[in-house]
């Protein structure tokens, strides 16, 4: 048998050796540009200049009939460990969609597991500043550094976003991505 391989032409050798070497380099990634973002937010210090007014309530008793159970069913599943789906999985601006598919309980805090899908055009590069979480006590957790992934159109890329969030809390996603105006998601509600 490796006298087999010795009679391949040079040529061959060389191909295998590229793919080999551009393999390692890009560590099984077929679009660099296109990386999750998976960050921990971390809570602000309150703002002075714009105290915290939810444009929708944040208590169970304010939601629709239909989505008072589906609230209580998903305070359940986190005070046992499991994950369940957010309140409003799904909002568009007009060059994003941001699909949350799971709030997962994690050691210390909740992990808000989705994908963001670019909807126009053109290449849409994202910021990790563009996503705030706020409780429904008005505390805003942003994540620091400057991670961000440009998306081709049609793309998708994983977002995760791990907070430490306070017991009994509401919680909801605003994405600000200028120039579309900022869309908002209840994720959970207040416990009663």
């Amino acid at each position: 048998m490796f006298g087999y391989l010795r009679r391949l032409p040079i040529w061959i050798w060389g191909a295998l050796c590229a793919i080999i070497l551009i393999a390692l380099s890009t560590r099984g990634r077929l679009d660099s540009s296109q990386e999750a973002l998976r960050l921990i937010f971390a809570a602000q210090p309150p703002s002075v200049e714009r105290p915290f007014t939810p444009p929708r309530p944040f208590d169970l008793a304010s939601l629709p009939v239909e989505l008072q159970q589906a609230a209580r069913d998903l305070l359940a599943l986190l005070d046992t460990g499991s994950a369940g789906r957010p309140l409003e999985p799904v909002a568009e601006t007009a060059r994003l969609r941001i699909t949350i598919d799971q709030l997962q309980p994690v050691e210390g805090g909740l992990m808000v597991v989705g994908t963001i899908t670019n909807r126009s055009s053109s290449e849409l590069l994202v910021p990790i500043s563009a996503f705030e979480l706020r409780d429904s006590s008005g505390v805003s957790y942003l994540a620091g550094g400057g991670a961000s992934t440009t998306l081709r159109p049609g793309a998708s890329t994983p977002l995760e976003l791990s907070i430490t969030l306070p017991a009994g809390r509401g919680l909801m996603l605003i994405t600000n991505l200028p120039p579309d105006p900022p869309v908002e998601q209840r994720l959970l509600v207040a416990e009663e």
